[in-house]
């Protein structure tokens, strides 16, 4: 006997023609896809970081506490702004005590929008200057590999607008513990009053930094008070000299011109008390 032909059925798949069953096979192939994320240790460690004060005031020093971090270093940033004054085309800004900490990679980078040029100087122990041209504008100037130190940095240029806008970004990379923390001090002596940002991998926070009306006011006393105090010493030796006759007519004119301008021009006056007291040290040597 011939064996009976054989009729080949299409099979039909119901279960994923039916659109609910679809979306059931979906969630089933996308669960072992959220399992892997929850127990993937990277996917639970989430990185953080604080900074003390919470209102800094100029002079103080920042303390940026971060945790969770991976990796050997992590990068800080700290960057400003200043509106400059344009006089007679040129700009000029000026930033004392700038401290460069020590870390893997210092660098800085500053902008100048509405400037024709920029001109960076940094000194340490000698001036170093880097320019560059402005474009559409802006002129920028980066420098990397930054040494450890205490720099005096002077930033100018020309420009034809009435202000400049420098943007001011200092980076830092620094080293990370082996349980992802890690702790970094800056100082905001150089830093003006007002805003600024501190981004840590790619994490900015806004902050708002305090004049410190104190710490001026405290060293232009101290500096005025010692100038007037050597001024005023000079003073009642000149004063001495006179009652003691050793200073003539001529020269006692000199000594009042000392006392008009005592109060106008230290630094004029104290040249002008150290001529009188000269000329009076050649009268007794001669005599």
């Amino acid at each position: 006997m011939l064996p009976e032909e054989i009729e080949f059925v299409k099979p039909i798949f119901t279960f994923i023609k039916n659109p609910k069953n679809m979306e059931s096979l979906k969630l089933l192939f996308l669960l072992p896809v959220f399992l892997f994320l929850i127990i993937s240790p990277g996917a639970v460690a989430s990185s953080n970081w604080e900074l003390t004060p919470q209102n800094p005031v100029v002079g103080d020093t920042m303390e940026i506490k971060g945790t969770g971090f991976e990796g050997d270093t992590a990068k800080v940033l700290v960057s400003f702004e200043k509106d400059v004054e344009v006089q007679d085309g040129e700009y000029e800004y000026l930033l004392e005590d700038v401290v460069i900490p020590s870390g893997f990679d210092n660098s800085f980078t500053v902008k100048a929008v509405g400037a024709d040029d920029l001109n960076v100087r940094a000194k340490l122990l000698l001036w170093l200057t880097r320019s560059a041209e402005a474009k559409d504008g802006t002129a920028t100037v980066s420098q990397s590999n930054v040494p450890p130190g205490t720099y005096k940095i002077r930033i100018d240029g020309k420009a034809s607008g009435s202000s400049v806008k420098l943007k001011i970004t200092a980076m830092q990379e620094i080293e990370v513990d082996s349980d992802g923390s890690f702790s970094y001090e800056y100082n905001t002596k150089s830093i003006p009053a007002g805003g600024f940002e501190v981004n840590v991998e790619g994490t900015t926070k806004q902050i708002e930094l305090q004049p410190s009306e104190s710490l001026s006011s405290e060293t232009n006393s101290s500096e005025q008070n010692s100038s007037e105090g050597e001024v005023g010493e000079i003073t009642a030796k000149i004063k001495e000299e006179i009652d003691n006759g050793n200073i003539s007519s001529e020269e006692n004119i000199l000594a009042e011109s000392f006392q008009n301008l005592k109060s106008q021009k230290i630094w004029i006056a104290g040249i002008l008390a150290v001529l009188i007291l000269f000329v009076v040290y050649l009268k007794r040597k001669k005599s």
